[in-house]
C-alpha cells in the first residue's frame, strides 16, 4: 500500500484494517480534545466505526478521489492526513489532519503536510492545495501559515460542534507558489 517514509522516525502509511484498534484507540484517548475541532470523534462510537472509516477511505483510494494516511512517529499512531477529495476537473484537493494531543510541538503534521503538498503538485499535477481550519484553533492555524497559503476568506458559522459554531478559514496554495517557494 501506498506509504511516505520522511525519515528514520517519521513516516506516513495509508489506513488499511489492520490499523483499525491503533487509531481508535488514538481517537478514544484525545475524544474530548478533537471533538473540540472535528465532528468524526462524536460518530467514532466503536472499533466497527473505524473500520467503516477506514473501508471508505480505500474505496475513495481506489477510486483516485482522495484517501486518508496514519502518521506514525517510532511505529506510533499518533495522527492521520489526507486528502479529503481529489477534484480532477479543477485540478484541486483539500488536505485535512488531527494529532493526538500528546504528540503535538514535534512539527510532524508540517512535515506531513509538506509531503502532502509535494505529492499534489510534483505526482498528481493538481494546481491547487486547500487547508480549512476553524478560526479559533489557532494551533493548526499556523500550519497554513507557516507552509506559505494565502487566506482566501473565513465561511461564517461552517460547523455546529458542542454547542458553539465555528467559522471556518479558508487557506490556498497554488503549484506556482509551491515551486517558487522550494
Amino acid at each position: 500500500m501506498f506509504h511516505i517514509d520522511i525519515s528514520k522516525d517519521l513516516y506516513l502509511s495509508i489506513f488499511e484494517r489492520r490499523h483499525a484498534s491503533d487509531l481508535y484507540a488514538l481517537i478514544e484517548r484525545n475524544r474530548a480534545y478533537l471533538s473540540k475541532w472535528l465532528s468524526f470523534p462524536l460518530y467514532t462510537d466503536k472499533i466497527e466505526d473505524t473500520i467503516e472509516f477506514i473501508d471508505k477511505s480505500l474505496e475513495r483510494y481506489s477510486n483516485n478521489n482522495g484517501f486518508w494516511m496514519g502518521i506514525w512517529y517510532k511505529d506510533q499512531l499518533i495522527g492521520a492526513i489526507g486528502y479529503l477529495f481529489i477534484d480532477w476537473k479543477a485540478k484541486k484537493t483539500e488536505i485535512g489532519y488531527w494529532l493526538g494531543e500528546e504528540f503535538q510541538g514535534k512539527g510532524c503534521i508540517t512535515i506531513a503536510t509538506q509531503q502532502l503538498i509535494d505529492y499534489a503538485f510534483e505526482t498528481l499535477k493538481l494546481n491547487k492545495v486547500e487547508i480549512n481550519v476553524a478560526k479559533q484553533n489557532v494551533k493548526s492555524l499556523q500550519i497554513p501559515k507557516k507552509l506559505g497559503f494565502v487566506e482566501e476568506g473565513t465561511i461564517r458559522d461552517y460547523e455546529y460542534l458542542q454547542g458553539v459554531y465555528h467559522d471556518r478559514i479558508v487557506h490556498g496554495l497554488l503549484q506556482t507558489e509551491w515551486l517558487n517557494q522550494k
